[in-house]
């Protein structure tokens, strides 16, 4: 394998089996993706590898076959094509069409909320696509904005992608997989009864709540549920009725309330029976949604934390919250027992959470107990301190292999230093951001690059102004223009700068593309 780099990477040039190594476009728990181009047939690919260091792990490699059958046995136009798997040099790989878009993270994290009628366009061919794997029988279980690709050029075209933790319906063949009831998924996104059995079986039922989950936050910016500890976003699952979107965001009509109400049951049973259904539901409510103002689409500033503004549960609800209410007990349990699994991709890590004993047999924790459990520095939730990021292939201009961007002021090494930003009134003109850990320098310094006289900040532990982490936790870094005192100049600049670039006023709440400003 002519040019392989050290601990397996494969630099721009390296030959590997079939394909040629053209660039890097990302990397997930179960392995790296290059844009390749395939000697044999001709055209580029996403190549999909498994790292060397994971050849010999076999829950991993398993879990990568998974994804390779459940693709292959997919025919839904929704699904990303698959035109070869096999072996090389020991190492999985996985060889699919090559989409020229964004993951829906990293959309959400430039454009949301998003309006209401492009969200439902989202959803129904996320939809589409579970539908098409629900009747082949799988549960995806990893619905979440990072696996689902949207191509803007092409009015939204939507792909539902990484079957790698998908299992057939009814009992798991190889229960092995989940390591003593652990329950492999991403916190923000995960159905209830994926951590109570008691609640029902785990079917399509389980990526309904996930994508009413996807709703949510196309909808307002934001999960249903968010905290700072995982135990509470766990426990919100369980125990917390569904948000009021329609008091998150005003102007959205209340029937979104009923919508992302059943969508998120905690019975599977009292849910939309299919992914399809939710739809149907969303598309009727969306074709009656009037064209919402600038301000309409503005999320709410504040952090809604578990219990907040949330409807009355109704009776039926009242009575699930009575019966389960013995789990809150275990919240104290869960945050301790919160750990990474699987690094995480765009928007979301993956997270292991145990699953529940039925709550008649779980005990409260002595008083005292420890509550450890803290964010890494790539956003997960872990038992103790998280590890430097390592920058992919080395961005230009920067200065050092690594960095960590929750240590001092999150300086990423570059030529340009990092800034920080008081909350003074004036403008800045925001052109662009890095939310991807595995990207930070590579994505700060391509958007310094396109804007000369730009420059970056870490928005965690600066001025309010900017959102400091994704929806699902990773830290964002903000690069701008200014700051302005005078607004006329700030505008000329937000004229120039083009394409997603807003106005940010420092003090304000934080803005989105085509907020109001000028």
């Amino acid at each position: 394998m002519p040019g392989a780099g050290a601990g397996g990477d494969l630099p721009v040039g390296a030959e590997f089996g079939d394909y040629e190594i053209r660039g890097r476009l990302g990397a997930g728990g179960m392995g790296v993706v290059f844009r390749a181009y395939d000697r044999r047939h001709g055209g580029e690919v996403a190549l999909k590898v498994l790292p060397a260091h994971l050849a010999d792990d076999r829950v991993t490699v398993e879990r990568f076959r998974r994804e390779a059958r459940a693709a292959f046995e997919l025919r839904d136009p929704h699904v990303v094509p698959v035109h070869g798997f096999g072996e090389t040099d020991g190492r999985l790989h996985l060889a699919m069409r090559l989409i020229d878009g964004e993951d829906l993270a990293r959309l959400l994290a430039r454009r949301a909320p998003l309006p209401p009628r492009r969200a439902a366009g989202i959803l129904r061919q996320a939809a589409h696509a579970l539908d098409a794997a629900h009747a082949a029988g799988m549960v995806h279980r990893d619905v979440k904005p990072a696996n689902l690709l949207v191509v803007e050029a092409r009015d939204d075209f939507t792909y539902l992608v990484d079957f790698g933790i998908a299992r057939a319906l009814g009992p798991d063949p190889d229960t092995a997989l989940t390591e003593t009831g652990a329950t492999v998924g991403t916190l923000a996104y995960l159905a209830p009864e994926r951590l109570q059995d008691s609640l029902g079986p785990v079917d399509g039922r389980a990526d309904v709540y996930s994508l009413t989950c996807v709703l949510v936050e196309m909808l307002t910016g934001r999960p249903p549920f968010t905290a700072a500890e995982p135990a509470a976003v766990l426990s919100a699952h369980l125990l917390s009725p569904p948000p009021r979107v329609s008091a998150r965001v005003p102007g959205l009509d209340p029937a979104w309330d009923d919508v992302v109400a059943r969508g998120l049951a905690k019975r599977p049973d009292d849910r939309f029976s299919g992914a399809g259904e939710l739809a149907a539901a969303v598309a009727r409510v969306a074709d009656r949604e009037p064209r919402p103002t600038r301000e309409q689409t503005r999320p709410a500033p504040a952090l809604e934390l578990p219990g907040g503004d949330r409807p009355d549960p109704g009776p039926r609800s009242r009575g699930l919250l009575l019966a389960i209410g013995a789990v809150a007990v275990t919240a104290a349990v869960l945050v301790g027992v919160v750990w990474a699994v699987l690094p995480g991709r765009g928007a979301g890590p993956g997270i292991a959470v145990p699953t529940l004993p039925p709550a008649s047999t779980v005990a409260a924790p002595p008083t005292g107990s420890p509550t450890g459990g803290s964010p890494s520095t790539d956003g997960t939730a872990t038992a103790g301190g998280g590890g430097t990021l390592q920058p992919a292939g080395g961005a230009p201009g920067a200065t050092g292999p690594t960095f960590d961007p929750l240590v001092g002021d999150g300086d990423l090494g570059l030529a340009a230093p990092i800034t920080r930003l008081a909350c003074t009134g004036d403008d800045v003109v925001v052109v662009g951001a890095g939310v991807d850990p595995a990207r930070y320098p590579q994505d700060v310094v391509e958007h310094l690059a396109k804007h000369p006289g730009a420059r970056y900040l870490r928005s965690l532990g600066g001025c309010g102004s900017f959102r400091p982490r994704t929806p699902t936790g990773e830290l964002i870094y903000v690069v701008y223009l200014g700051p302005f005192t005078d607004r006329g100049r700030a505008c000329a600049a937000l004229a120039a700068a083009g394409g997603d670039s807003y106005l940010q006023p420092l003090g304000a709440a934080p803005s989105v593309p085509g907020g109001p400003g000028c």
